[in-house]
């Protein structure tokens, strides 16, 4: 599962920086006219922490739409720095608080990049309101031209449960700018 994954998330970075655009999900046709599917990717310009919008490129992508039970949606992220200079953004510690921080970045209420899932009257069912006990946070550089990457999950449960949340429409927030609508499905 995490080699397809990482499989998915290669193949749509080259596509997106070779200029095929965004790879969509699925396509439909209606009357013979073709309809642009929801993507599984979104790319463009935004701030990181504090690296600039104008100079920092966010790809992000995420493994579906459509989730049925059993199904877990994972969200891969890659942020590339094109500044002549290092900005920095917020990273887990590597072991003891203050150190170096660890490479190993996560998308999630105590990750580097946060994301929510809304409800169709756009209710917050994850991570909803919780206290978060996170592990200790500090800045790490991104310097010019590096990029840093990482992943997180839903597992279409509510915070604090095991239950699935009901089937219907939820939209997938990242980052507070890039949303993905997502359908979880009854069977």
């Amino acid at each position: 599962m995490v080699s397809s994954v990482r499989t998915w998330l290669v193949a749509a970075l080259a596509a997106v920086m070779m200029g095929w655009g965004a790879v969509p999900a699925s396509a439909s046709q209606k009357g013979g006219k073709a309809h642009a599917a929801p993507k599984l990717v979104q790319v463009g310009h935004r701030t990181f922490w504090e690296c600039s919008s104008k100079t920092t490129s966010v790809l992000i992508v995420v493994n579906k739409l459509t989730l049925h039970p059993g199904d877990v949606l994972t969200i891969n992220f890659v942020v590339r720095n094109q500044a002549a200079v290092p900005c920095d953004f917020v990273a887990p510690y590597a072991g003891a608080a203050p150190g170096p921080t660890s490479t190993a970045l996560q998308v999630g209420p105590c990750g580097s990049m946060g994301f929510a899932v809304l409800d169709n009257h756009h209710r917050n069912v994850w991570p909803g309101v919780q206290t978060l006990n996170c592990p200790a946070l500090g800045f790490a550089q991104l310097h010019p031209n590096a990029t840093v990457s990482g992943a997180g999950s839903w597992a279409q449960v509510r915070p604090r449960s095991t239950t699935r949340v009901p089937a219907g429409n939820y939209t997938l927030l990242v980052d507070g700018h890039c949303s993905f609508p997502l359908q979880v499905a009854a069977h």
